[in-house]
């Protein structure tokens, strides 16, 4: 459970993984259809949205599983921490794609388990989960009704640099709310605390930040949180339906800023400043590899991806200790906790933007040969090269 509760700590920080509920806006229209998926027997099941036949295919990962008795894992096999599940509406049903996550640092090990096409009130069962001693996930695609939940109050906790200025229900297949912040200090917020709460416990939270370097909110501008309701099954005759707990409270209760500041609690800003930590440790390993492939005289493509790929994977991710002591001084209220979340999320996003560029690598291996030029590897690699440069630069 500790692992799990890690793990979900990171992922709340996280830009490019598809758990984050409390995201800025998605412009895709709502499908009115979900996933329910029973990740654990005997535990109540929870809820998806299943997005359009055109946009990315999404979902959420499950920490919490039940294991196969007896069963045990190959030789040198690294443990599954999570399961994962992404779906997109594919011809009159939705396409499902399971795959397991493992990794010590920032689950960036994925292995697909398989793709299904399933239909509406149909229910399958993952048995092939069952390979890596993981009791099978049942899911099940239903349709629900448009559905508008009352906006709840948001409250600013130790916060006064944003004011709310609206909030309002979205039409989206599970219920969320549209929340309208703006920034009324003179300084640039680079991340936000926000927890969803009903009855006093904390249902949902989310830690968004600037995705690479950037800015959250500038100084005096708006901003436009996306917070998902939280979705509790609910039985019926039939079985189970989505529900929305009464007694909601949204609650802003932190804001990091540009300069290394921070109002209400410290949590957030002592990830915030981790993550931008591995941010500019791992950018300046991979920008010189960029380049140096760049200026390579080499004309074979496959042997130039294979030794980029060789020197990227040899890129270490492991906190640099004066880096640690320089930050965790910063928060001497934190009663020794500082160092320990700085380290975890500085190697999260080190590691995270590592196998990031080894999976770009990995398809451009799997390209058509046909089309796997030296000028199309050559755009890549500009390309890439001149985005970490960039995003290393809004670090300064």
């Amino acid at each position: 459970m500790k692992r799990i509760c890690l793990l979900t700590f990171l992922i709340l920080f996280s830009t490019g993984l598809t758990l984050n509920t409390l995201a800025q806006d998605a412009a895709s229209a709502p499908t009115m259809l979900t996933l329910e998926i029973t990740f654990f027997p005997g535990r109540k099941p929870a809820y998806q949205t299943v997005p359009g036949p055109t946009a990315k295919p999404s979902g959420a990962w499950y920490g919490l599983f039940a294991q196969t008795k007896s069963w045990q894992p190959p030789a040198g096999a690294q443990p599954v921490e999570a399961v994962r599940v992404l779906s997109r509406v594919e011809a009159d049903g939705a396409r499902v794609i399971v795959s397991t996550l493992s990794g010590r640092k920032a689950l960036e090990n994925e292995q697909q388990v398989g793709t299904y096409l399933i239909h509406e009130t149909e229910k399958i069962t993952i048995e092939e989960l069952r390979r890596f001693g993981i009791e099978p996930f049942e899911i099940k695609l239903t349709r629900v009704n448009p559905t508008i939940v009352p906006v709840p109050p948001v409250i600013l906790k130790g916060v006064d640099s944003i004011v709310v200025l609206n909030a309002m229900p979205k039409e989206t297949t599970l219920p969320s709310f549209r929340v309208i912040l703006r920034n009324q200090s003179s300084k640039n917020i680079i991340g936000l605390g926000v927890d969803v709460v009903a009855d006093g416990r904390i249902q949902l939270s989310s830690r968004p930040r600037g995705i690479e370097g950037q800015l959250l909110i500038p100084a005096g501008k708006e901003y436009w949180l996306h917070v998902a309701a939280p979705d509790r099954a609910k039985p019926t005759p039939g079985g189970y339906e989505p529900n929305v707990p009464s007694g909601l409270e949204i609650q802003i209760k932190s804001v990091v800023f540009e300069d290394g500041t921070y109002e209400g609690e410290a949590e957030t800003a002592i990830g915030v400043r981790g993550y931008r930590a591995g941010e500019k440790m791992e950018l300046p390993k991979l920008i010189p590899l960029l380049d140096s492939a760049l200026n390579s005289s080499n004309p074979n493509v496959i042997e130039s991806l294979r030794e980029l790929e060789s020197q990227v994977s040899a890129v270490g991710s492991d906190a640099d200790p004066q880096t640690l002591q320089t930050l965790t001084s910063e928060f001497p209220q934190a009663n020794g906790s500082a160092g320990r979340t700085i380290r975890e999320t500085l190697e999260f996003t080190a590691t995270t933007i590592k196998s990031e560029l080894l999976k770009d690598i990995h398809q451009l291996q799997n390209e058509d040969p046909q089309k796997l030029n030296a000028d199309l590897y050559r755009t890549w690699l500009s390309k890439t090269k001149e985005r970490y440069e960039k995003w290393l630069a809004r670090l300064s």
